[in-house]
């Protein structure tokens, strides 16, 4: 079994994902997570490290004697390799808009990871609950084309997943309430050199609002013809 064509990118691309989901990673370790045999990435890593691009990574490598299971991290310099964009909503019902503008996020780097809002905050949000749980809206966000990793965000502190993602751009949507000037000086206070971008995909007539009020309006109408029949 070979690596896909531009493997270089992608290699690191695969590296820089495993590690964002949970940190240093080993041969073993990516292998299972892409089906490539364990003595494929155990070659793959050993050509990145003499290039400079990845680096074991020591606190979690007591045992130097198996290769297979010592743990690296990217450099600088591998990490320079990806251009990478953070985006978030809450996605609550995905629609058309919601698609159009993580495709428009997708463009503007080589991986695209989406932050999906946890229950309470969209509550201090929208002042309503969300219609579908938390872990339902990260599954399905996780399965979209534009989409190369999603994860909850921390309800106490926007920007410690912003932190621990370090992007390269961050992607605003059309309608989201941010300014983009708050964000960039946010960014800088915390040392990171991210730029921010607001998206203009929009798609005239999709919001989730309006589809929550139609659907609530059809129920109602359901409930009058029901109450109607009755009497």
């Amino acid at each position: 079994m070979s690596m896909p064509s531009n493997p270089l990118k992608e290699q690191l691309r695969t590296i820089l994902l495993a590690q964002i989901r949970g940190g240093a990673v080993s041969a073993q370790t990516l292998a299972g997570e892409t089906g490539y045999p364990t003595e494929v990435w155990t070659k793959i890593l050993s050509n990145l490290r003499r290039g400079s691009l990845i680096r074991p990574f020591e606190p979690e490598t007591p045992d130097r004697t198996c290769e297979t299971r010592v743990k690296h991290v990217l450099t600088e310099k591998g990490r320079s390799k990806l251009k990478v964009v953070l985006t978030g909503g809450v996605f609550d019902i995905v629609h058309m808009g919601h698609i159009r503008t993580l495709e428009e996020a997708r463009k503007l780097g080589d991986v695209l990871v989406a932050v999906v809002a946890r229950n309470e905050t969209v509550e201090k949000l929208k002042n309503r609950k969300p219609i579908n749980d938390e872990k339902a809206r990260l599954e399905v966000v996780n399965t979209l084309k534009p989409v190369d990793l999603a994860i909850l965000g921390d309800p106490q502190d926007t920007y410690r997943i912003v932190k621990m993602v370090g992007p390269d751009v961050i992607a605003l949507g059309y309608d989201q309430r941010e300014d983009e000037k708050t964000v960039q000086e946010n960014l800088d206070r915390i040392g990171l050199k991210s730029r921010v971008v607001r998206l203009s995909s929009y798609v005239p007539g999709v919001k989730t609002s309006r589809i929550i009020s139609i659907i609530r309006e059809g129920q109602q109408g359901r409930k009058e013809v029901k109450e109607r029949r009755r009497s």
